[in-house]
């Protein structure tokens, strides 16, 4: 994704991308819909400032229940392109690059790939109250009941029973 800015005059111009994620070189089973980007640049003397923002749909797995979904992922990023060294340091080093005035494009193809895997969030869920798999059978609680037991004490807490139910006889006694 190049915006040429070699003719590009002062003030705001808007963009609208949409390209494929393999283009983007990203994983095509996860990531099979279009990446939409909205760009705005607003050119001056002394710099371009770049607004994105990028929309596109992932395809995912439930870290709960294990099944497939579909997420929206949004994200957005800025980015400050100036023309000295001097003026770079007025921004934060993540949100500004330097370029020479014989820059003819900027590319954002590597920017708009980070921001969509970026989006991605760390706790996949198909919905936030997905009540995942039983334990013990493995069924989908999100479509069905199951008839397992729950009343299976973790090992590590016996020790803690059994002083309970000591306290529990010295009381009766």
């Amino acid at each position: 994704m190049k915006i040429n800015i070699s003719k590009l005059s002062d003030g705001e111009h808007n963009y609208t991308f949409v390209t494929k994620p393999l283009e983007l070189e990203i994983d095509e089973r996860r990531f099979n819909k279009p990446v939409y980007v909205e760009v705005t640049l607003e050119k001056s003397r002394r710099q371009i400032f770049l607004k994105a923002n990028i929309y596109t749909v992932g395809r995912f797995q439930c870290d709960r229940c294990v099944e497939d979904f579909d997420l929206v992922l949004e994200n957005s990023y800025r980015m400050y392109y100036v023309y000295s060294e001097e003026e770079s340091k007025k921004y934060e080093p993540d949100e500004v690059m330097v370029i020479t005035p014989e820059t003819n494009e900027i590319d954002i193809s590597d920017d708009v790939r980070q921001m969509v895997l970026l989006s991605v969030p760390m706790k996949l869920l198909c919905y936030e109250e997905c009540l995942g798999l039983c334990p013990r059978c493995g069924k989908n609680l999100n479509f069905e009941v199951c008839t397992c037991k729950v009343e299976e004490i973790d090992p590590r807490w016996a020790p803690l029973l059994k002083l309970m139910e000591d306290e529990n006889f010295k009381s009766e006694n």
